[in-house]
């Protein structure tokens, strides 16, 4: 059997303007929606911020996600497991510190992780069991759970070892669970720690190829017109590929598989842009070296047999190109979590609304996205839709006293004037306000 791993609640404090938030993720597609500035972004931060934890990536650069007025932020996630033959329900609770550091006589902001424990509960028939610490670290403590490593920490040798460790993961910036370091330690000792083993291991496979997080970051490089992130993931390939307007020099190897991922996304294409198609056209090949070649291509797309280069198609194009192997993944693997901020950006409504009712019959893994389309609620049942509040201290909750016959688009206008839900989801605004400010500013502009 393969490990299988599923996000099923999500709890983050401090983090942006979210002081604190809980999704359950009820569904395989979760759409999340609110005014402008009510924290949907910082849900899909959180993702990202957990992707780069359990890659053991550097989270300095996370700094100002963490809310101005907070010292720490709190992330903590809840999974289903399945490794071989058993069932988990696993813990992670990860605390991120604000530091300033000294980098060549610099003192530049930095974080730290401050505190790290992942806890789990065995998943015995329908009953799962009581939760245990599985492992955890801390200031206090290099290694909770004293209990299992307490052989282990009576090793004189070993015990310094792995305060070096968390000192070089603490200096790093990165998790002290999820370094290479650590791991080697605990295979050293397999015989005691394989089940440890089993469960970092598998959440570190879902954080490199399994959880797939597109940012606006990431694709408002598609608005600088000069560089195109295509987001691949296939049985055989995974990450981002970015494509410049100008030529492409790529190992032969990896121009295969950008082939295929090519071929695999102009099947899915061709259905939601008739008459459109992409290829790469290959303009020549460089020997490096012995056995070793290099391409040289352009991404094009094709109309009605007419080519044109790709650069040159419409960012809403371009959106559902870079994330279309993504998507196709994620229908297919129930292993694959894909977190898009801002979905219907640049996506025409009537389709955007048409492909997530198709995905909505038959996806296998999970969709978590955030939206402004309201076309969307049309399409989408209620327990696949989480709304923000403007309480900070409460902002995520889910549209109560729905009725099957209900229209959730006009529910949720409603909701914005009457507030009949247990916190109010719309900061109102008033338009005289409004057109009062847009004649100032042009006054003040008028006397520069």
């Amino acid at each position: 059997m393969k490990n299988f791993i599923k996000l099923i609640k999500a709890e983050i404090k401090n983090i942006k303007n979210v002081k604190h938030g809980i999704i359950d993720f009820k569904t395989n597609i979760t759409g999340i929606y609110g005014q402008n500035g009510s924290g949907k972004t910082a849900l899909v931060d959180s993702t990202n911020i957990l992707k780069a934890y359990l890659l053991g990536r550097k989270l300095d650069s996370f700094y100002d996600l963490i809310n101005v007025e907070a010292k720490t932020c709190n992330l903590d996630f809840t999974f289903e497991v399945e490794i071989s033959e058993k069932k988990y329900k696993i813990f992670l609770e990860v605390t991120l510190k604000k530091i300033k550091k000294f980098v060549e006589n610099e003192e530049v902001n930095g974080v730290v992780v401050d505190k790290e424990i992942i806890k789990y509960s065995e998943i015995i028939g329908e009953k799962a069991t009581s939760k245990k610490v599985l492992i955890g670290s801390s200031k206090k403590e290099v290694l909770k759970n004293s209990e299992s490593f307490k052989k282990l920490l009576l090793d004189e040798e070993e015990k310094i070892n792995l305060m070096v460790i968390k000192k070089v993961a603490e200096n790093e910036s990165t998790s002290f669970l999820f370094i290479e370091e650590l791991m080697k330690v605990l295979i050293k000792y397999k015989e005691n720690y394989q089940e440890i083993i089993n469960i970092i291991l598998a959440l570190k496979k879902f954080g490199v190829s399994d959880l797939i997080v597109i940012t606006n970051e990431n694709l408002g490089i598609i608005n600088m017109n000069n560089v195109f992130p295509l987001n691949v993931r296939t049985n055989k390939s995974f990450g981002s590929f970015l494509i410049t307007e100008q030529n492409i020099v790529i190992d032969e190897k990896m121009c295969d598989e950008l082939h295929r991922v090519i071929e695999q996304i102009n099947i899915v294409l061709h259905s939601i842009i008739p008459n459109m198609s992409l290829d790469l056209f290959e303009k020549n090949k460089e020997l490096v070296e012995k056995n070793r070649v290099n391409v040289v291509f352009q991404l094009i797309s094709i109309r009605n047999g007419k080519k044109i280069p790709f650069k040159n198609e419409s960012e809403g194009i371009k959106k559902i190109v870079s994330i279309l192997s993504a998507v196709i993944a994620t229908y297919h693997n129930k292993g694959i979590c894909l977190v898009v901020d801002e979905l219907d950006s640049g996506i025409f409504e009537y389709l955007l609304g048409e492909l997530l009712s198709i995905l909505d019959e038959g996806i296998k893994g999970q969709l978590i996205f955030t939206s402004h389309n309201l076309r969307v609620l049309e399409k989408l049942d209620k327990d696949s839709l989480v709304f923000t509040t403007v309480n900070e201290e409460n902002r995520y909750l889910r549209l109560k006293n729905i009725k099957p016959s209900n229209n959730l688009r006009d529910v949720y206008i409603r909701e914005m004037t009457m507030q009949e839900q247990n916190e109010i989801l719309y900061e109102e605004t008033n338009n005289g306000d409004i057109e009062f400010a847009l004649y100032e500013a042009g006054v003040l502009d008028a006397k520069k």
